[in-house]
């Protein structure tokens, strides 16, 4: 080079700094999973309370209660609504509930007679019925939604760029 030359070292101490805390970040996802857990929850509470469509916006085949009590499908007493929640660990956040009925709604079931050869109940409006077999849809509750995916993008993006500021989780 002719003339004059400007030469600028960078100082290696703050980007390999930076990169030690993502590294080590992400060997403990734990915090950030415990966020995307909330977001699950509440995207499945959503569903349930509220817009009763599974996570791809399909809307669920509305049940003969809600039909007949005007009212709103999976949502009866509130139970399986309040029942989901998240547990967080250092590579995944797991969600679900420990209803007992709560595999059937979010993957559908057909119902059969243990014995007797039919199953025997009262229907929400009063109406006893007897019959060999009952068939549940599914309506899924459980998933990720484009928005649900879109804050789950957005949660990792920021947990990330704290951890290459040095904020802490």
């Amino acid at each position: 080079m002719a003339g004059v030359t400007f030469t600028l070292r960078l100082d290696d101490v703050a980007p390999r700094a930076a990169l030690a805390r993502a590294v080590a970040g992400a060997r403990d996802l734990t915090p950030l999973m415990e966020e995307i857990g909330s977001v699950l929850v509440n995207g499945a509470v959503e569903r349930i309370g509220q817009t009763n469509v599974t996570p791809e916006g399909t809307p669920w085949p509305k049940s003969l209660r809600a039909q007949l009590e005007q009212g709103t499908t999976l949502h009866d007493s509130g139970q399986l609504m309040r029942s989901i929640t998240e547990e967080a660990s250092p590579g995944q956040a797991v969600v679900g509930s420990n209803m007992i009925y709560a595999g059937v709604h979010q993957a559908g079931a057909t119902i059969r007679a243990k014995s007797g050869g039919a199953l025997s109940f009262t229907l929400a409006n009063g109406e006893s019925v007897m019959v060999g077999s009952v068939t549940i849809p599914a309506r899924p509750y459980l998933g990720v939604s484009e928005d649900e995916a879109a804050d789950i993008e957005g949660l990792s993006v920021l947990y990330f760029t704290d951890l290459l500021e040095g904020e802490v989780h």
